[in-house]
């Protein structure tokens, strides 16, 4: 059973910001900090972190160094959704904002989410994410995953060959990501992603049974109940993608691989109605876990960097699964 080791925050608030963390006390230290140096204005807002058994010291750090953050401590990795699902339940807000433990909020980021979706009545609105360098990570807003996204998704090779090309730019909807205004998307990165309550309600909460893939089955979800999802690109917040939840060892990453490419499948086949003996379930599954076991043999033919073994010589967990 988790611990409830702090309830601070009991009053209303515009926004509750959920974050979910796993063995990255460094990483939500500046995490903290930025929510609470950025620009709010009139805004109102609270900070609960659902920590998924970190061995690094997070809760304690947590307890010492910023007592008015609501601590929810869980102890197992029970998976960001089922930890974001605790979050929700303790959250005091009007809206809720899921981050991941390696984000950093830009100036007015959040404010200007909770006023757009209060003025425009939007269900779910997300901020645009950049990398460390400030560049660009178009994985904010996308359209939902197509068998052509797959071949021109975000770290296609392909797509980094040929960025205009259609397939591209209609999965990662790179054409509007400078707009000043916010557009309507399938679905939001769960890094940085804002839900009105009532609408996480009538969805039923994020998706406990996928691990990768969860945002598209939340959003579809969200969007059949009547809800709309925008994305915001003038609110920025920086994601240190990957360099949360622990040391990604060849272990990991396999698991990882695992986990993405079933997710996948069982994605595939709920979005498009396909029963256990469709042809094309079995055809998509054959290619997956193809695409699957060929990334894992790449993988495996690379050496483990040194700086993954010095990391963890240094005592920065193993992690980066929930699976």
């Amino acid at each position: 059973m988790p611990r409830r080791d702090q309830r601070v925050n009991t009053m209303p608030v515009d926004v509750s910001l959920i974050a979910i963390s796993l063995n990255s006390r460094a990483m939500l230290i500046d995490c903290i900090r930025s929510i609470h140096a950025a620009e709010w204005r009139a805004v109102t807002y609270e900070i609960i972190v659902v920590d998924n058994a970190s061995s690094d010291g997070t809760t304690a750090m947590l307890a010492a160094d910023f007592p008015e953050v609501d601590v929810i401590a869980n102890d197992r990795n029970v998976g960001f959704c089922k930890a974001g699902n605790q979050g929700a339940a303790a959250a005091n807000g009007r809206h809720l904002l899921f981050l991941n433990d390696d984000t950093l909020m830009v100036d007015d980021a959040i404010a200007a989410l909770v006023e757009w979706a209060d003025a425009n009545d939007a269900a779910m609105i997300g901020s645009r994410l950049l990398n460390t360098d400030g560049t660009d990570q178009f994985s904010s807003g996308r359209s939902f995953t197509t068998p052509a996204a797959t071949i021109f998704g975000r770290k296609s090779v392909l797509t980094r060959l040929f960025p205009n090309a259609k397939w591209a730019r209609q999965y990662l909807l790179s054409d509007r990501i400078d707009s000043r205004e916010p557009y309507e998307v399938d679905w939001l990165s769960a890094a940085a992603m804002m839900v009105r309550r009532d609408a996480f309600e009538r969805a039923g909460g994020l998706a406990e049974d996928f691990y990768y893939f969860h945002e598209q089955v939340f959003c579809a979800r969200v969007k059949r109940a009547g809800g709309k999802v925008h994305l915001h690109p003038q609110s920025r917040i920086i994601h240190h993608e990957h360099a949360g939840s622990g040391v990604r060892t060849r272990r990991v990453r396999r698991r990882h691989i695992i986990a993405f490419h079933t997710a996948a499948l069982k994605w595939f086949c709920l979005h498009h109605g396909l029963g256990p003996l469709h042809p094309v379930r079995w055809l998509a599954g054959a290619a997956l876990y193809a695409r699957a076991g060929a990334l894992a043999l790449i993988d495996g033919a690379r050496s483990e960097q040194a700086a993954t073994a010095t990391q963890l010589k240094a005592g920065r967990p193993e992690g980066g699964v929930a699976v």
